[in-house]
């Protein structure tokens, strides 16, 4: 029950891939966090395999659905609704399909969105470029601090070189060995307009993952607000080439770089990769 365990423990503005390899595993998984959602009045989409029979699967972890199904909290549709709808994958439909369920939910009054996604049809002729790409972007919409993701990957379908390239664009990556006494995630969260709030650790099973949510965060931030915020206050752990990757706003993207809540650490490694002109990096 550790994955169970860390499922609940996710919450808005976590985009967290969850890799299981037996169906009980999944119907456990599944059911605690869509009992967590239920209790937080989330609006919660599930998009994936046996969409048919996920109500009685539920049922069986203890999970009774269907009022929530009834009231419109949840919605259960299989994979061709939010991935394949013409027959082959469009991922900036399918983006622009979760953005539009996340504001709806917004505009109904639910207290956050959470996006489940059981990609089992990716291992059919889609190409791992497209399907990490696509897990990147999924990044842009979960920094709202609203938003809530999950994605299912069946270990027996994926070979591991692609397995590692898909989960690696996730913060948060949960097996079955995972700690269950810790949560082993990066949280990044929208901060303002032109900030970043940071949280967990950031180490080479997430580093795609923040590398993504940093471009974003520029693509966001114009040339006429160069002034961009990293708040790293709760930011336990960050290797070296998490550091760089945080200096890359004022490094390359020509912003000015304000890193706040800086540990006595990370200020080292950001000092000793920093070689930007003067004033483009202050560090608090």
């Amino acid at each position: 029950m550790a994955e169970a365990t860390l499922l609940d423990r996710l919450g808005p503005g976590d985009h967290a891939c969850l890799v299981y390899d037996d169906e009980l595993l999944w119907a456990r998984s599944l059911a605690a966090f869509i009992r967590s959602g239920l209790r937080q009045h989330h609006r919660i989409l599930y998009c994936g395999k046996d969409a048919g029979r996920l109500a009685p699967v539920l049922a069986g972890q203890g999970v009774d659905v269907t009022a929530a199904v009834r009231d419109g909290q949840l919605t259960v549709a299989g994979a061709e609704a939010a991935y394949l709808p013409a027959g082959v994958f469009d991922p900036v439909a399918s983006l622009a399909g979760w953005a539009g369920e996340v504001e709806a939910a917004r505009a109904a009054g639910y207290r956050g969105m959470r996006g489940i996604g059981d990609m089992s049809w990716a291992c059919r002729d889609i190409g791992i470029d497209q399907l990490s790409w696509y897990e990147s972007q999924v990044n842009r919409i979960c920094v709202d601090g609203f938003t809530t993701g999950l994605c299912l990957y069946d270990r027996r379908l994926f070979d591991e070189p692609a397995l590692r390239r898909v989960t690696r664009e996730h913060p948060a990556t949960i097996t079955r060995h995972t700690d269950p006494s810790r949560i082993p995630l990066l949280r990044a969260v929208r901060a303002g307009e032109h900030g970043l709030r940071l949280s967990g650790e950031a180490d080479l099973s997430n580093r795609q993952a923040l590398s993504a949510v940093l471009e974003h965060l520029l693509e966001d931030s114009p040339a006429t607000r160069p002034r961009v915020t990293l708040d790293v206050t709760d930011l336990r752990f960050a290797d070296s080439a998490a550091a760089r990757i945080l200096l890359a706003p004022a490094a390359t993207g020509g912003h000015r770089l304000d890193v706040v809540g800086c540990s006595a650490s990370l200020r080292r490694l950001l000092d000793f990769h920093w070689a930007g002109p003067a004033g483009r990096l202050w560090i608090r």
